[in-house]
């Protein structure tokens, strides 16, 4: 187990490390799809990680893996309170999960949804920080649903049970700082685009760094 942990924290240095200093962009990303990729191995043995979502919650970035590569890395916007399993803690969760629901195929650019359910409206998207911001569901929805029993899965702490999606934002704006109530806000096209390469069942890792 000592080994186990000791493997994860120099597998988080290195992450660190390139994250801050590489210099070229694609050097940098790739290395650090590798590091992802033996960080979720380490963490997770028994999942196979092929196509997955990566995101660092203290980074506001969502990493897409195709085939085991990084292929696409994209600015996201997490809760304002911060990170956290709580089901009234309006914090975004942590550890593995999987996509159980994908919503709003086909939809417009900018479809408000409520409930999981296209209300048919277009909203307006703002590219700057609105003074009231408003929260709403655009797009697409990534619905997420926890996979480790007593983290993100059961009573009190169920992913699923708290409404906690991937999903489109009106508030372009804030992207890139926290700011949403628990959810993962991304930019419409964005969500639109990664709506159509993953698969209900996708696994996606969210850790606080």
């Amino acid at each position: 187990m000592l080994i186990r942990l000791y493997t994860v924290f120099l597998i988080l240095c290195n992450f660190l490390f390139l994250e801050f200093f590489s210099q070229e962009k694609n050097e940098s990303n790739f290395f650090l799809g590798d590091i992802i990729n033996d960080y979720v191995t380490v963490k997770y043995p028994k999942e196979f990680f092929k196509d997955y979502i990566y995101i660092g919650i203290d980074r506001q970035k969502l990493y897409y893996f195709s085939q085991g590569k990084l292929k696409d890395i994209f600015v996201v916007s997490t809760s304002e309170n911060g990170a956290g399993n709580g089901v009234s803690s309006n914090q975004t969760p942590t550890g593995l999960h999987f996509i159980k629901e994908k919503i709003g195929e086909n939809a417009p650019i900018g479809t408000l949804f409520k409930k999981k359910k296209s209300t048919g409206k277009v909203v307006e998207i703002h590219q700057a920080i609105l003074g009231e911001p408003k929260d709403e569901i655009t797009s697409r929805i990534l619905s997420l649903c926890g996979k480790e029993e007593g983290l993100n899965k059961g009573k009190k702490i169920d992913t699923y049970s708290r409404g906690i999606y991937i999903h489109g934002t009106s508030e372009e704006g804030s992207l890139g700082n926290p700011s949403s109530h628990g959810c993962v806000r991304m930019n419409n096209s964005d969500i639109i685009y990664l709506f159509d390469m993953v698969q209900e069942g996708t696994l996606v890792v969210l850790i606080d760094n």
